[in-house]
């Protein structure tokens, strides 16, 4: 680790997992937290900013300039890209693979299998499910989300659907079936309608990081802003998610 990182008193508890140069860690984090069988310690990339109360299970792969509200929980076999925001009360459930310049809001639930593209914000309260017979043997299935899609606030997406590239969900949506590129979705249950020209077809990281504490006082340039998020990301398409993030 990097001499110039930063950790306030009260020092986290992370003796099983490897940081980055220039980290900013909170007091009260778990870093690495061990569960039954776990076989790799937590690692963590350059610039973090990891708040107080969050809980990050070993056997995850996390890039670089990683921001982390209060009290988020990772569980383990999670691989989450660079430039990934991830705000309070946040639950990862494990197995859950997250691309580049993704912006989570507060409360959002991702259960395991789950699939987010790059450069996708969700908003605050969103539920993704994963079992459409909960407590039965009948197996799961995680929703997948392609790149540049907007899930509004107060979302449901259901087990297994697919969404693809350049999509808008309207807040308060549930979706219940495939929703194909360059779609509006709206309502309960959610329609699909050809996407308006006016909503546009990439999101604009500069929006999505917009406001935040992002790397503020160890991080002094903004080529994070002109960098180019959109790059060939077939691991989007590859259900075994012990493949590197970072494949292109």
């Amino acid at each position: 680790m990097d001499m110039s990182s930063h950790m306030e008193a009260n020092a986290p508890n992370m003796r099983n997992c490897t940081v980055g140069n220039q980290a900013h860690i909170e007091p009260n984090v778990m870093l690495g937290y061990k569960y039954t069988n776990w076989k790799e310690p937590l690692r963590l990339g350059d610039y973090p900013l990891i708040h107080s109360g969050a809980v990050i299970y070993s056997d995850t792969e996390i890039g670089n300039y990683f921001t982390c509200g209060h009290n988020v929980t990772i569980r383990a076999q999670c691989i989450i890209g660079d430039r990934v925001v991830i705000l309070h009360g946040c639950t990862l459930e494990g197995k859950v693979i997250i691309g580049k310049g993704v912006k989570i809001m507060a409360n959002v639930y991702i259960p395991s299998q789950t699939v987010i593209g790059n450069m996708v914000f969700i908003g605050p309260g969103t539920h993704f499910l994963n079992a459409l017979f909960p407590m039965r043997k009948l197996g799961i299935s995680g929703p997948k989300v392609g790149n540049n899609v907007v899930i509004g606030g107060g979302v449901t997406i259901n087990p297994g659907v697919v969404i693809g590239d350049n999509v808008f969900v309207a807040s308060g949506t549930t979706v219940i079936r495939d929703v194909p590129s360059n779609s509006l979705v709206y309502g309960c249950p959610g329609v699909n309608k050809s996407l308006p020209a006016r909503f546009g077809k990439r999101n604009d990281p500069v929006q999505i990081f917009c406001g935040l504490d992002l790397w503020n006082g160890y991080r002094d340039d903004d080529s994070w802003r002109i960098e180019d998020f959109f790059g060939k990301e077939d691991w989007l398409s590859d259900s075994d998610n012990t493949r590197d993030i970072n494949t292109k």
